[in-house]
């Protein structure tokens, strides 16, 4: 799962459990077509149970569930299959129960080819999967959102129209602002050249994000003060909150050649340095500018001991 390949094999395994499955079936499906992990099946009614329990006995790890008709009807994706009284099949748009009919609404700031596009995808929807007969319902229920939503209904035109000749050109892409930016898409279409419009930020986007972030969990430059009026400053490529914990372990240990903080406390025993207060100066990832800006701290300030190891090398940070 997650990788670009996973439908394809998906894809390959199914046919290959498919094929098994149809050649090895008690009985004969007299329809059966599949969109990727849907299918839909036309079977005598006595001989449902029969083929889904052949299907979920091929591997217990892919197991099928079914749904069957309600008062001559059955929903597969979203057509609505009909079963008229003289066995032939009719079909229409298929909506959930949940469905509110709500679309783009027509007074929102978007432009008008935007907007457009809305009442366009329901009626070539509505042509490509009603029969005659539910055809003339659909259009009408898709006219009545469409004015509801405060969306133009789209004038009907001739398929057969023959488009203009244009020159290929690299499209343009501008920010949507009323009145401004769409003017500038009409000059620039009689240059053959493409407009797509985006919008501008969201509501969301101004908002700050609510997660809450942990503390010294990031990679950079930080300081520790002793309350001798000196400061340790540092860098570490882990989080700082890992690093300041190696630190209390080399005073706990002694471990005075590894620990310049170490060292300072040997030397100095009734100094304490604050643990519980590490400062950030500065959170960065790479090492290149992490070590620039431990440098220019190291500068600012007075620290408190010479060399250190860090990150794999020894660097001299200074002398107070």
């Amino acid at each position: 799962m997650g990788s670009p390949v996973s439908p394809v094999v998906a894809d390959i395994f199914i046919v290959d459990f498919e094929e098994k499955a149809l050649l090895t079936a008690p009985v004969n499906a007299r329809f059966y077509k599949r969109y990727v992990d849907d299918t839909f099946t036309i079977l005598p009614s006595d001989k449902v149970t029969a083929f889904l329990n052949h299907l979920n006995s091929i591997n217990h790890k892919i197991q099928f569930t079914m749904e069957l008709e309600a008062n001559n009807t059955l929903a597969f994706l979203d057509v609505l299959v009909i079963r008229n009284p003289d066995n032939t099949i009719g079909h229409t748009v298929y909506r959930k129960n949940t469905h509110t009919n709500r679309y783009l609404n027509g007074e929102s700031h978007h432009h008008p080819s935007q907007l457009a596009t809305v009442g366009k995808s329901l009626f070539q929807r509505a042509r490509g999967i009603c029969d005659r007969k539910h055809l003339a319902a659909e259009l009408q229920h898709v006219e009545q959102v469409l004015q509801d939503n405060k969306l133009r209904v789209p004038r009907l035109r001739h398929s057969d129209r023959v488009k203009p000749a244009t020159v290929e050109r690299v499209p343009a892409v501008l920010p949507y602002v009323r009145g401004v930016t769409d003017k500038v898409g009409y000059i620039l279409k009689r240059a053959s050249i493409k407009t797509y419009f985006k919008q501008l930020k969201k509501i969301g986007q101004f908002l700050p994000s609510v997660k809450c972030h942990i503390p010294l969990q990031d990679a950079g430059v930080y300081k520790l003060d002793c309350e001798c009026g000196l400061s340790y400053i540092g860098q570490t490529k882990r989080s700082i909150k890992t690093r300041v914990k190696e630190h209390i372990a080399d005073v706990k240990h002694r471990r005075i050649g590894k620990s310049a903080v170490c060292e300072h406390v040997q030397h100095r025993p009734r100094h304490y340095i604050r643990f519980d207060r590490p400062q950030i100066l500065a959170k960065e990832h790479r090492f290149l500018p992490r070590m620039i800006r431990e440098a220019i701290e190291i500068k600012k300030k007075n620290i408190l001991i010479s060399i250190e190891k860090m990150d794999g090398c020894c660097h001299l940070l200074g002398i107070p």
